[in-house]
């Protein structure tokens, strides 16, 4: 605190240092919420999903002690509250990295290390260079964030001075990299991502049945969203997706009625590796995805009999543009099979096996643009 020359970070850096130091002391992070009683756990927290919005920060017991009176009359969009919380929602990530680099030492170099750390605390900083940038993203301010406290741990004197700080700062910048921070790639990245054209609330079936796949497969990064938000599950509340900038997947789930042509697809060709686009046309009953999430498309299949859908392999299908420009609604496209249609020949299709256990058709081609699929009872609506 008494250091002057820290930057814009000071406040989130002041609370990670001395997590650090709580740790060193009593072998744990022992912080409470005097309110829930919930207590903070030192577990893995993955980027982005570290970010979170007001009322996700004001409900977690890492939140600052300073914001408690705060938090109690706290809303959505107060825009200078909203910084702060930006900053120290990051706490959870950048504690536990500390930590953990600080517990990979050897036994000799912890010593050394707890030794030198008043030292460290006190030296000065030299503050990095302000960017003027008009416009950033949450994930591009957040990055900021996380840059500007690896430049504090990372101070050139200490660097310069001490072996085992040098080691301490290679084992960080690994557990940053290893909780998902990528310094040279700032974007936004899950396992799963649904995509709904309608608004979502949280109460919709699948809603509920992805956030209970979450909270079963923590490891596993799921996320939702609509045109205006983005739920990072099994947090229950949203931020603007427009604050976001790149999204990225590697699988998307995409439930819409009609609009199937081939352009749609390509516009996912940059933030997905896998597409399922569901027929949600004749929406008599909800899809469910537990299966899809554990075992694949063979299995989405085998769970939700009747509902068409079609999986692609976005990469195979970036080959194959320029033969599909002409193309026109995939189930169309895909019943037909019009073997002198160029664009068909294009796919390299050599069969089509039904999958009798999936009602289901698998592909074999040259290239696995389309993997699996099942085709409406009518396609003359789409």
């Amino acid at each position: 605190e008494r250091n002057d020359n820290s930057f814009d970070q000071q406040d989130i850096t002041e609370e990670v240092m001395t997590d650090l130091l709580v740790s060193l002391e009593s072998g744990d992070v022992d912080i409470g919420d005097p309110q829930t009683r919930v207590m903070t756990a030192l577990r893995k927290v993955k980027w982005p999903y570290v970010i979170k919005s007001i009322r996700a920060y004001c409900e977690s017991p890492w939140k600052r002690s300073e914001h408690y009176a705060i938090c109690v009359n706290a809303i959505e969009g107060d825009k200078e509250f909203t910084q702060e919380v930006l900053q120290m929602s990051l706490r959870p990530m950048l504690t536990a990295s500390l930590v953990k680099s600080y517990r990979t030492l050897s036994g000799a170099d912890r010593y050394n290390f707890a030794m030198q750390l008043p030292r460290f605390l006190r030296q000065e900083n030299v503050a990095p260079e302000k960017q003027e940038v008009s416009e950033q993203t949450v994930l591009q301010k957040a990055a900021e964030i996380i840059r500007n406290v690896n430049l504090f741990v990372s101070n050139p004197v200490a660097l310069k001075t001490s072996e085992v700080h040098r080691s301490f700062v290679t084992n960080f910048r690994n557990e940053l990299r290893a909780n998902g921070y990528s310094e040279a790639f700032v974007e936004a990245s899950f396992d799963v991502l649904f995509v709904s054209h309608e608004a979502l609330t949280g109460d919709e079936p699948v809603f509920k049945d992805l956030m209970k796949q979450s909270q079963k497969n923590p490891q596993l990064q799921i996320a939702l969203r609509d045109k205006d938000h983005i739920w990072m599950l099994p947090s229950k509340y949203p931020m603007a997706l427009a604050s976001f900038g790149q999204i990225k997947a590697n699988k998307t789930i995409i439930e819409k009625c009609g609009g199937y042509n081939f352009s749609f697809v390509m516009e996912y060709a940059e933030s997905t590796e896998k597409l399922l686009i569901v027929d949600r046309c004749a929406a008599q009953k909800n899809v469910i995805y537990n299966a899809y999430l554990d075992k694949g498309t063979e299995a989405f299949a085998q769970e939700n009999k009747g509902v068409a859908f079609v999986q692609f392999h976005v990469p195979s299908l970036l080959m194959k543009k320029s033969d599909l420009e002409t193309a026109g609604n995939v189930f169309d496209f895909i019943q037909k099979r019009d073997v002198d249609n160029p664009s068909f020949k294009g796919l390299g299709w050599q069969e089509v096996r039904w999958n009798e256990h999936a009602s289901a058709y698998q592909p074999k081609a040259y290239v696995d643009a389309i993997e699996w699929f099942r085709v409406p009872v009518t396609s003359t609506s789409l």
